[in-house]
């Protein structure tokens, strides 16, 4: 059984300039025919930034990624990734290879399988050692202890996909919530997604509708103070009309 991991890490700028924490990316699917994935950002992620995906696989004993799989370069050299949307990296395996915002290149060896399949998002000085992990998806059940030493959560910041999963995509809501965070827990439910595991899924191109929040509606204290206010205003007006 092929065991392969991806994995994504920022490096030109700091994990504190891009403060980013655990499920604030989230992977949306995934596609081992056509050597594919999308991620969706929770929150802002800023033009100039350079996230790295790396076919490799995690040593947690060693605090790092290891072996000779691809490891992919997406810059945001096009500007940045507003909170809610979705970005999709589709036939990576191929010279074409493309991101669907800024521009993805790679080296070594790419290829993606439904069996045996984890992929980590984190951030990093350096595409081998991560600084903070992000998110995390597996058609393996993360075996072999590839959850250890992440600070990654089942159902919270990491997903759990039915092995040989030829195609997977996040089907619950993408609207509705208070706060784009609010949908990790959403999107790392794999009862919110929809398996595939037979037939030539290589054409499947996956849901790129944005997230989106609801509006905060004032407290009603809120609309007390805001009326007060109005009315102050007023009565000074018209005080004013008076002298």
């Amino acid at each position: 059984m092929k065991k392969i991991c991806v994995a994504a890490v920022a490096v030109v700028l700091s994990p504190a300039a891009l403060a980013l924490g655990a499920g604030e990316l989230a992977f949306t699917s995934f596609n081992a025919d056509e050597d594919g994935w999308a991620v969706v950002a929770l929150t802002d992620l800023p033009a100039g930034a350079t996230i790295f995906f790396s076919e490799r696989t995690w040593d947690a004993a060693a605090g790092t990624f290891a072996g000779g799989e691809a490891t992919y370069r997406w810059q945001l050299d096009g500007g940045s990734v507003d909170a809610g949307s979705v970005v999709r990296f589709s036939s990576v395996n191929n010279a074409d290879r493309h991101a669907s915002v800024g521009s993805l290149t790679a080296s070594g060896v790419a290829n993606l399988s439904a069996t045996g399949e984890t992929l980590f998002a984190f951030l990093g000085d350096a595409p081998d050692v991560p600084g903070s992990f992000l998110a995390a998806l597996s058609t393996e059940n993360f075996v072999g202890g590839q959850l250890a030493a992440t600070g990654l959560g089942l159902g919270v910041s990491a997903l759990s996909l039915p092995d040989g999963a030829d195609f997977a995509e996040y089907s619950g809501p993408r609207g509705g919530l208070g706060a784009f965070g609010d949908y990790a827990a959403l999107i790392n439910d794999p009862a919110n997604w929809n398996s595939e595991t037979g037939g030539d899924m290589s054409g499947r191109v996956p849901d790129l509708a944005p997230f989106s929040v609801t509006s905060a509606v004032p407290e009603p204290q809120s609309y007390a103070l805001l009326l007060a206010g109005l009315g102050f205003v007023a009565l000074a007006a018209r005080r004013r009309m008076m002298v």
